[in-house]
């Protein structure tokens, strides 16, 4: 009798460690692929990419003009603009995800977004995934992105399409069937403080 107990308590602690393990396992997230992004020829990968690494391309950022030179830790901060030529060419959130406080070019490129697409930024040499989106129609987008999802908030003048893999999305944002403004986001934790 004693070897049974001992053997079914050894089975019962396997079973229920494995049953722990494939559950773990099943609750696991996809986190996705980043989106490659271009533009003017630089890689922007949200959620890897610094402001500094894209120097080299020419851009700087507008921090100086916020007073922002280090972002506290575990913080994020709005309003930066991808400067080039004097021109704003996208902005940017940005985080600091580490323990200490980090100068903002450092920081982690969190979302960047593009604007007056169908106006002053309507020659803006930009694609992601391989296309350029600027002027296309909603229909031709849904064509070249498969999974593209109308969001239901659809306004007679406005519209979203929204591309989502694991983390990363994709907005794009349309007044009157033309391409205004498109947002590539990575999910982070917002529960840093806001700068």
């Amino acid at each position: 009798m004693r070897k049974f107990g001992t053997r079914f308590f050894r089975q019962l602690c396997l079973y229920v460690f494995l049953g722990c393990f494939v559950f773990l396992a099943g609750c696991g997230k996809d986190s996705g692929t980043p989106p490659e992004v271009l533009l003017e020829g630089a890689s922007v990968v949200v959620g890897k990419t610094t402001p500094d690494s894209l120097k080299e391309a020419g851009f700087t950022i507008n921090n100086l003009e916020k007073g922002l030179v280090n972002l506290p830790d575990q913080s994020w901060t709005t309003f930066i603009y991808l400067v080039k030529d004097k021109n704003s060419y996208a902005s940017l959130i940005l985080s600091n995800r580490s323990s200490k406080a980090k100068p903002v070019g450092q920081c982690v490129i969190e979302e960047v977004g593009f604007f007056g697409l169908d106006d002053t930024y309507k020659d803006l040499d930009l694609s992601i995934n391989g296309v350029n989106p600027i002027g296309k129609t909603s229909e031709e987008l849904a064509e070249l992105y498969p999974g593209l999802e109308l969001d239901g908030r659809e306004s007679d003048d406005e519209r979203f399409h929204y591309l989502t893999d694991g983390d990363y999305t994709i907005c794009f944002q349309y007044k009157n069937d033309v391409l205004t403004d498109i947002d590539v986001k990575h999910s982070f934790n917002k529960s840093y403080e806001p700068k």
